[in-house]
């Protein structure tokens, strides 16, 4: 289509310079300019909705052999302070265990206490 659409606005400019004259070189530059940056939205467009389907199906494009000092220290943070929430939330699950022991020896010595009455 985009094809037919050159060779038709070729064609016309040809014929318009013969029959307007010098302003058919202006017209033939104000077509060819048209026709460019129509292509140009035409792409625009079509890559805009390449990138909603990535985002849609949770695609990324990572070029991560050429990021930024900046981008890498953020990411080796986000790292460090993911790990740090585990770390915490280790202990935590190791005081909760305890906690919940203590609790369980307790009811089990006062279980012990009413069965011997």
């Amino acid at each position: 289509m985009t094809i037919l659409g050159t060779i038709l606005a070729i064609i016309l400019a040809i014929g318009f310079t013969v029959v307007i004259g010098p302003f058919g070189g202006l017209l033939l530059i104000a077509i060819i300019f048209g026709l460019v940056f129509s292509t140009h939205q035409r792409n625009k467009r079509i890559f805009d909705d390449l990138q909603r389907i990535k985002e849609k199906l949770g695609i990324e494009d990572k070029d991560e052999f050429n990021m930024k000092n900046e981008e890498i220290e953020k990411e080796l943070e986000q790292e460090l302070k993911q790990s740090q929430e585990a770390s915490d939330l280790s202990d935590l699950n190791k005081e909760n265990e305890k906690e919940l022991e203590d609790f369980n020896g307790k009811n089990k010595g006062n279980e012990d206490k009413n069965s011997d009455r």
